[in-house]
C-alpha cells in the first residue's frame, strides 16, 4: 500500500512539473462592437420595369447612377452583425405609354412607344441585410440582403408632370453582396463590395413573354464604424 502511495505521489508530482513547464497559448482579447454603424454611396446600374398596371415602360437604359445607402446593425461575434438598410437614388429615365397619362387637374400627356418621355424617379431602398466580415487589415466580406424598392415620384422632366402610377409602385428586392475591407483598427472598416441586386415587379396586365425582373449590379464604398460593446478575454 505505501509502495502504491509512493508511486502515485511521484506520477502527480510529475504531471504538475510537466504542466508548469509546458508553453501556455496567449490570452487574446476580442473588441467587437454592439452595433455598427455604415454610410457608402454606389455606382449602380438599371435595365427596365414594365408595369402592365399604366401600360408603361421605365427604361433606365443600363446608364450608372449614384445611390447613398445608410445602416444600423446590432454586432455579433467575429465581424458579423444584423439590421436595417436604406438607400436613395435620382434616376433618369424614358418613359414610355400605350396609353394617355392623366395629369392633374384634367389633362393628359402622351408618351408614345418609340419616343417616349425623359423623366426621372426616386429610386429608394429599404432592405434587412447580414454582414459577415470585420479586423485590422485585409479581410473578405459578404453581405445578404431582402427587403423593398420603392418607385416615386416619376415626373416628366419638360415640365415637370407627374406619370402614372402617380402613387409609385412597391416590388420585392433582394441582393448578394461580396468584396474586401480593410480594418483601419477593430472598430473601423472600409469595404468595397460588388452587388447584385434583383426587383420581382407584379405581373398584372403584362404579357407572358414579357420581363418582370429588374436587375441592378453595381458597386459599392463604404465606410463602418461600430461602438458600443465591451473587451472580452478569449483563450
Amino acid at each position: 500500500m505505501k509502495r502504491f502511495s509512493l508511486v502515485l505521489s511521484t506520477v502527480m508530482f510529475g504531471a504538475a512539473t510537466l504542466d508548469a513547464q509546458m508553453p501556455r497559448r496567449p490570452s487574446a482579447y476580442t473588441n467587437d462592437p454592439g452595433f455598427w454603424i455604415t454610410a457608402g454611396v454606389s455606382g449602380f446600374r438599371a435595365n427596365q420595369v414594365n408595369d402592365g398596371a399604366s401600360a408603361s415602360t421605365w427604361d433606365f437604359g443600363n446608364s450608372t447612377n449614384f445611390a447613398y445607402r445608410g445602416s444600423i446593425e446590432k454586432g455579433g461575434n467575429n465581424g458579423s452583425s444584423f439590421g436595417l438598410a436604406g438607400s436613395w437614388s435620382h434616376v433618369p429615365f424614358l418613359y414610355s405609354s400605350t396609353a394617355n397619362v392623366p395629369v392633374p387637374p384634367g389633362g393628359t400627356v402622351f408618351c408614345a412607344n418609340g419616343t417616349g418621355c425623359d423623366a426621372h424617379l426616386d429610386l429608394m431602398t429599404l432592405v434587412l441585410t447580414f454582414h459577415s466580415g470585420a479586423g485590422l487589415g485585409l479581410h473578405q466580406v459578404l453581405e445578404l440582403n431582402g427587403g423593398v424598392v420603392g418607385y416615386r415620384n416619376l415626373k416628366r422632366d419638360s415640365d415637370g408632370a407627374k406619370l402614372t402610377p402617380t402613387g409609385g409602385n412597391i416590388d420585392p428586392l433582394f441582393a448578394l453582396g461580396y468584396g474586401f475591407g480593410y480594418g483601419l483598427n477593430d472598430r473601423a472598416n472600409i469595404d468595397i463590395l460588388t452587388d447584385y441586386s434583383f426587383a420581382l415587379h407584379e405581373r398584372k396586365g403584362l404579357s407572358n413573354g414579357t420581363s418582370n425582373t429588374n436587375s441592378m449590379p453595381g458597386l459599392r464604398l463604404s465606410l463602418r464604424m461600430g461602438f458600443g460593446g465591451s473587451a472580452t478575454r478569449r483563450r
